[in-house]
This record gives structure tokens, sequence and C-alpha cells, in this order.
């Protein structure tokens, strides 16, 4: 109905002199609610690779891998680095619950350096023919986890 369309989300377009309809942006981590904004569009690191949500998106619910979520807002195009979590896109709104949320201002690139320089070396030395090899495949899961998030990280440093 219409007065439910009018509670949704939108922006005056000068140029085109229209409204347009925006997605309510919202990223959760445990620690804090690292963002909350109105944006045209939000493409997100899906676990099966990635997505790209406009207004009027169906229903989703799905799990977001390390990477980087970008959304616009008009010609602005920002971006925030997550590692590991969820996103539910739902009427206008898009929530993201993750693991942790970084924005490029909080990214140390030396870091980052430093992190994937140890996790590559790391992962050069396990030996998973060894007799413990479940201890081995952990350690080779926990470290390629550690190489993909200095890697995101450096990435998304890039950008700027």
């Amino acid at each position: 109905p219409l007065s439910r369309s009018l509670k949704k989300p939108v922006k005056w377009h000068p140029e085109k002199g229209l409204k347009i309809k925006m997605l309510k942006l919202e990223v959760v981590t445990p620690q804090k609610k690292a963002l909350e904004t109105e944006v045209d569009s939000v493409t997100l690191p899906g676990s099966e690779g990635e997505l790209g949500i406009l207004p009027d998106h169906i229903p989703l619910l799905t799990t977001l891998d390390t990477g980087i979520v970008s959304y616009t807002n008009g010609s602005q195009k920002q971006i925030l680095v997550v590692h590991w979590g969820y996103a539910q896109v739902e009427g206008e709104r898009v929530t993201i619950l993750a693991e942790l949320a970084e924005s490029v201002s909080e990214i140390d690139i030396d870091r980052a350096k430093l992190a994937e320089s140890k996790a590559r070396d790391i992962l050069s030395k396990i030996d998973m023919s060894s007799s413990d090899w479940e201890s081995e495949k952990k350690r080779l899961d926990k470290y390629e986890f550690k190489l993909k998030r200095a890697l995101v990280r450096q990435q998304a440093a890039s950008l700027l």
C-alpha cells in the first residue's frame, strides 16, 4: 500500500527531480556498532562470492567471509573490512553481524604486512604428513585465515 512505501528511506535526487529509495546499512560486532547509515547500494563478501544489494532486494540471510564491504551514497564509495559473520537483507534494511569490522583508518598496514609474512612462514613449515596431522590441519586452517585477513586489510588500505 501507499502508506507503507512512504515509510521507506528515500532521498531527493536534485538532477532528476525525484525521490530515490535508500537502504539502511547497519554493521554490528560483539564490541560495538561499527556503522549505521543510509546508502544507495551495498556490496558484501559472501562466503560463496560477492553480493550486490540494491533497494527492493529479495529477503536474504547469508554468511560472510573475510572481505571488503563497499557501499555507495551518491558518487561516494566507502569501504569497511569485515572478518566473518552474517548478513540479513529485509525490506530496505541490510544488517551485518560480524566477528570484527574495521574502517580503513583503523588498519595498521605495517602490522598487516608483518602478519602476512608470519602466516606465510608458518604455512610453509606445516607438515601434513606428520603423525599428528590433525593438529597440523588445525594450524593450517588457523594460519590460512590469518593470511587472508592480512591480505584483505592490505587490499582495503590500498584502495584509499
